[in-house]
């Protein structure tokens, strides 16, 4: 399988982003996690993912003091929020994200559907991925 695209998956409990992970990965991501928000922003910045997985609630940070380092890190990917907390937060701190400027595209409960986590991975990455090679050279292909 062909990787498309990095995943990076932010929780302070390594067993479920270590899930997010490996989810991640099967559906063709390079994926990391990150369970410690101290190194968010030299992440960022070396390593420059496209997908960011964030736990709302842990105990240095909680995902939504993070938006700041996303925002001065200048994230441009997708941040899909995976939280045990009820399901108006999770909608609240996505609307917060967007005051900073970044992109949710989902909000997920714990314990998180991996099934409906992968459906959303493999959508994202289909969306992002690059044209066929004839597409970007404007040649068409022809068997004959």
């Amino acid at each position: 399988m062909m990787l498309s695209g990095r995943l990076l998956a932010i929780d302070d409990n390594r067993d479920a982003a270590e899930l997010v992970v490996r989810v991640a990965r099967r559906c063709g991501y390079e994926a990391r996690l990150l369970a410690d928000h101290g190194d968010l922003a030299r992440a960022l910045s070396e390593w420059q993912p496209e997908v960011l997985t964030l736990d709302l609630c842990m105990p240095e940070a909680d995902g939504i003091s993070l938006f700041s380092v996303l925002q001065a890190g200048k994230f441009a990917g997708d941040v899909i929020i995976i939280s045990g907390q009820d399901d108006w937060l999770r909608k609240v701190a996505g609307r917060l994200a967007s005051v900073h400027g970044l992109r949710v595209v989902d909000d997920l409960a714990k314990p998180v559907d991996l099934k409906r986590l992968a459906n959303l991975l493999t959508r994202l990455r289909a969306a992002h991925a690059p044209p066929p090679a004839a597409a970007r050279t404007g040649v068409a292909s022809t068997l004959g």
